[in-house]
């Protein structure tokens, strides 16, 4: 009885890590979808450049970990340099996202948000070479079946002209952000969120510094609201995401920021002034099914913490 009572306890224990896990990992999917909405509007209308937009990310972020992290949840900042894993995270993450947002600018919201949604293939491909996760199959066909939904929800048109050399750059911030979300659920087992978080604002805030100031220009007052709101809801979106890690596992964590570009879509459409079609609809039906599918696959890998030296 006594052993029954015990396996149900940490059954409800694990039942409520996930849960946590995939709240936090919708909201930073809705973070993240308003961040590439703000950043496009920002660079096509305000003409801000993407060093600029990716700066007041990082600074946002600085901001935000030092401003809302106490006690055992402050940063760890002396192990943003001295442990290896936090120093590749940070350079990694510093160097991909002005890359993306790059491309969100050069390729559009749509084409861009195709390409880089194929990081949690990658992430589940490498996620047994460097912590303790299977590799399923499953996840990897569910999310090739969701890439092809992706393709149809913002339209077979854009790819009607090829591969160049952005979808080149784009393919490749994507294979290095699977790699990104492997080495952040590593990194869980002993730091916090905000360490791990402020790793990438860091290094990124200084890789770039150089850019911004061969690009520095002032833009209108509605210029700054855009530039400082897409800072916010990356940071937000950026912060739940680390921190939804703790609970669920990698391929299902990435898997469920699919739902991203349906979000960005819907957003386009009520901001933007753009129309469905009967290929929107069809994607957007394939991406939230096989997404579903992947959520109603229960499985959660408790981390143990250890101490920091």
């Amino acid at each position: 009885m006594k052993s029954s009572r015990i396996k149900q306890s940490l059954s409800n224990t694990s039942n409520a890590l996930l849960s946590n896990g995939l709240i936090l990992m919708l909201l930073s999917a809705t973070c993240f979808a308003a961040s590439i909405i703000l950043i496009k509007i920002a660079g096509d209308t305000f003409e801000i450049s993407f060093w600029i937009i990716t700066l007041f990310r990082f600074g946002v972020g600085l901001v935000l970990v030092q401003t809302f992290f106490h006690g055992k949840q402050k940063v760890a900042w002396k192990k943003l340099f001295t442990d290896s894993w936090l120093l590749t995270r940070g350079l990694l993450g510093g160097f991909m996202v002005p890359l993306y947002n790059l491309c969100i600018l050069e390729l559009g919201a749509g084409r861009s948000t195709i390409l880089s949604s194929s990081y949690p293939i990658f992430a589940a491909l490498l996620a047994p070479f460097f912590i303790t996760e299977n590799l399923k199959l499953r996840h990897i066909f569910l999310g090739i079946i969701a890439l092809g939904g992706i393709s149809l929800m913002t339209g077979p048109e854009n790819l009607k002209n090829g591969l160049n050399h952005y979808d080149i750059l784009m393919i490749g911030v994507a294979i290095v952000s699977g790699l990104i979300v492997v080495i952040i659920r590593k990194l869980h087992a002993t730091y916090n969120t905000a360490t791990i978080f402020a790793a990438q604002c860091l290094f990124g805030f200084i890789i770039c510094v150089p850019g911004s100031l061969l690009n520095i220009s002032m833009p209108p007052l509605q210029g700054w609201f855009f530039l400082i709101g897409a800072a916010l809801f990356v940071a937000l979106g950026q912060l739940t995401m680390t921190q939804g890690f703790r609970h669920i596992s990698v391929s299902r964590g990435a898997s469920l920021h699919l739902l991203t570009p349906v979000l960005v879509t819907g957003a386009s459409i009520l901001l933007l002034g753009e129309t469905f079609t009967l290929l929107d609809i069809t994607g957007g039906i394939i991406i939230v099914a096989s997404c579903l599918f992947i959520v109603n696959d229960r499985w959660v890998i408790p981390l143990k913490r250890h101490k920091t030296n």
